[in-house]
């Protein structure tokens, strides 16, 4: 597991887990870790895509998924929604904006305690995450706002 922030050594994080350091990889990881929120592919594509027009969306998605399998990243998903990549890996949640689809990290100071149904006997939990759905605070304004007109 790896935190990523604005002073990371990226061409030494990519040797250290492993990988040849390339100019795309390092543009990859320097746009998600200077990214305000938790990027798509598509986000990603349209901020390298100027520097690398060969760079497909194909190739961003396989090496969103192998900086996963490595602990750069970790990939939130949501029902049918684009996955989206979070440099941040500590463990946390998110609340979602049902509005807007904005995502917010928050933390829980220790796991719930699970009350597992019965017919789940023998499961073992390993991970878990917790998504809480709502109103973000710009998408409440906005409303008043047009309540308001």
């Amino acid at each position: 597991m790896h935190n990523l922030s604005t002073d990371t050594n990226i061409p030494k994080l990519l040797k250290d887990v492993g990988l040849r350091v390339t100019p795309q990889r390092e543009a990859i990881l320097n746009f998600l870790i200077h990214y305000e929120g938790h990027a798509t592919v598509d986000d990603i594509y349209q901020a390298v895509h100027p520097t690398f027009p060969g760079l497909s969306v194909s190739t961003i998605y396989n090496t969103m998924k192998h900086f996963g399998e490595l602990g750069l990243v970790k990939e939130i998903t949501f029902g049918d929604a684009a996955s989206r990549f979070d440099v941040n890996v500590q463990p946390h949640h998110h609340l979602v904006c049902k509005h807007c689809g904005k995502l917010i990290d928050f933390y829980l100071p220790q796991p719930p305690n699970f009350a597992l149904p019965p017919d789940a006997s023998g499961f073992e939990v390993e991970d878990y995450h917790l998504e809480v759905k709502g109103t973000c605070r710009e998408c409440r304004d906005k409303e008043r706002n047009e309540q308001t007109q």
